[in-house]
């Protein structure tokens, strides 16, 4: 048979003491619970006393220990993320009055018409270019250059000066391009449609003009 050994929990004791004429400290404690206590530090101080008063103190508290609640538990709340907004695409034109670029998004610049390879979207840019530097476009309006390389030769002699003065932006381009798709009127109906031989007015046409056919021929003479 095995032998059981019974674990006691060890008794810590702690004192802390500073100078004579000062305050000292007596900590006791075993397992999870403790006991702490001051007094005055004098000379001749009685240890032993103090330590059995600090023992029947852990004991009361040992008796009926008190109740530590459990830490609540914090509810973390998770907040949706949401994704940035994709940037827009921006176009970098070149401008002399601003000596530089001037940043325009490219929804604002179309090409209609002609090729759209690389090399006309860059005499588009020029375009554009040319028309922010007269003051013709804002950069916030939509506009939509067909023939980039045609409007550009057209450009190519005048001045900034000139272009404003003398001209107007729907002469190089044309402005909110898609505002004048929505509003295309429908193309008009066909009038050879109406002369159907479902259109009873036609028909009722048609056959006056039987009748009075067979009356004439009924009242000229016959022939023997």
């Amino acid at each position: 048979m095995s032998k059981t050994q019974n674990t006691l929990t060890p008794t810590i004791i702690t004192l802390t003491l500073t100078e004579p004429e000062s305050e000292g400290a007596l900590l006791i404690q075993r397992g999870d619970l403790a006991h702490m206590s001051q007094f005055p530090y004098t000379t001749g101080i009685d240890f032993t006393a103090l330590i059995q008063q600090a023992l029947a103190a852990l004991a009361v508290i040992e008796s009926d220990p008190p109740v530590i609640p459990d830490e609540p538990v914090r509810k973390t709340t998770t907040r949706a993320i949401t994704p940035p907004e994709p940037l827009e695409p921006m176009l970098d034109i070149s401008t002399k009055t601003k000596k530089g670029t001037t940043a325009i998004p490219a929804r604002f610049v179309q090409i209609t018409g002609g090729e759209a390879d690389e090399a006309a979207q860059q005499q588009a840019l020029k375009v554009a270019g040319r028309l922010l530097d007269s003051d013709l476009w804002d950069g916030k309006t939509p506009i939509a250059i067909d023939d980039a390389p045609g409007v550009l030769r057209r450009l190519d002699g005048l001045t900034d000066k000139e272009l404003k003065v003398l001209f107007r932006l729907e002469q190089f381009a044309q402005v909110n391009p898609k505002a004048d798709e929505d509003n295309t009127d429908p193309p008009p109906d066909d009038p050879a449609d109406a002369e159907t031989p479902d259109n009873p007015e036609v028909n009722g046409d048609l056959d006056a003009a039987e009748v009075l056919s067979v009356s004439d021929t009924a009242d000229q003479p016959s022939l023997i």
